[in-house]
């Protein structure tokens, strides 16, 4: 019996609402393109995680053929409504241990999940490098963002230089890699009897672990104050040493600092794709969001690498008024 259909934010894919043996479910319809290799991620990362102490939904059915599944109902509740309340009541000691809450699960998640990983459960990439985050973080940026969506007419032979070279940066700072959950926002965050609950995790590989936190911190959704997401940033940073005593924080806020540059990158080429070519109007507010806090991540980058990207920067915020 379906009760109730759910929009995803930019999934191809179809939920709705069921009873499956008596309990409340979701089912998952694949997308068109790709979706049973995503389906099948889907399935053997999240048994994955669970077996590792992971909150993801429990998976009651997957069907091969056709890449439907059924999980666990984890309700209406996002980490976002909870984070956006809070905001809104201007309640920072709840907000700053919700989220204190969430970076222990994701320091879990990223050193229990990488061990006994078998990358042959990725439908995309098996690792994080510098080939992807150059394609799929500063080209989508460039191409889906800049040119496609805001048709922009600046000069782009240094931008996409300096791009380039962000990207190359990323397999020298990597380091060890751990589980990558690879879009690990408040959106992505299910409440359920008082306890988070992750989910989206198909995408999932192997990776350096600043990259989920720079998602955590740098959401646009959200938008959490500056300080906090530093003060953030310290927690994540006690929590990562008493887990890895080779945990060095030096070295970590260099790849932290570049990640979070890469990863706002990727999400303005998605929200360039998903506006202009799914037509999803939805994710137009969290545009300046972005843009802004890339502007002071590029901004407060020590080398001149980042020139053309704070000028392109400064000249969008500028644009939107």
């Amino acid at each position: 019996m379906i009760n109730e259909e759910i929009r995803p934010d930019g999934s191809d894919r179809q939920f709705c609402r069921i009873i499956w043996s008596g309990r409340p479910a979701v089912e998952i319809i694949p997308g068109p393109a790709g979706g049973i290799q995503e389906a099948s991620s889907f399935f053997y990362i999240g048994k994955h995680l669970l077996s590792k102490g992971v909150p993801a939904p429990e998976i009651f059915s997957f069907e091969k053929d056709t890449g439907r599944l059924i999980v666990e109902d984890l309700g209406h509740t996002r980490f976002y409504e909870k984070v956006v309340t809070l905001l809104n009541h201007k309640n920072y000691t709840e907000l700053l241990e919700a989220y204190r809450q969430g970076i222990d699960i994701l320091c879990h998640m990223q050193v229990l999940g990488r061990q006994d990983f078998d990358t042959s459960w990725c439908w995309q990439e098996p690792v994080y490098d510098a080939r992807l985050a150059l394609e799929k973080e500063c080209f989508y940026f460039l191409n889906a963002f800049l040119l496609d969506y805001l048709g922009f007419k600046g000069p782009c032979q240094g931008l996409e230089h300096e791009l380039q070279g962000l990207a190359a940066m990323v397999d020298d700072v990597a380091g060890e890699t751990y589980f990558l959950h690879r879009d690990f926002q408040s959106r992505n965050i299910m409440i359920k009897n008082g306890q988070m609950k992750i989910i989206d995790f198909q995408a999932g590989r192997l990776g350096p672990r600043g990259y989920d936190l720079a998602a955590f911190l740098h959401d646009p959704y959200p938008n959490i104050p500056w300080e906090m997401r530093m003060e953030l940033f310290d927690y994540y940073c006690a929590k990562m040493k008493e887990l890895d005593e080779n945990f060095s924080r030096q070295v970590f806020e260099l790849q932290f600092h570049l990640l979070s540059i890469l990863r706002l990158l990727q999400a303005l080429g998605a929200y360039g794709f998903l506006i202009g070519t799914r037509q999803k109007d939805f994710f137009r507010p969290f545009i300046r969001p972005a843009l802004s806090s890339l502007q002071q991540l590029v901004d407060s980058w020590h080398e001149t690498r980042c020139r053309d990207l704070s000028l392109c920067v400064h000249q969008l915020l500028a644009g939107l008024g």
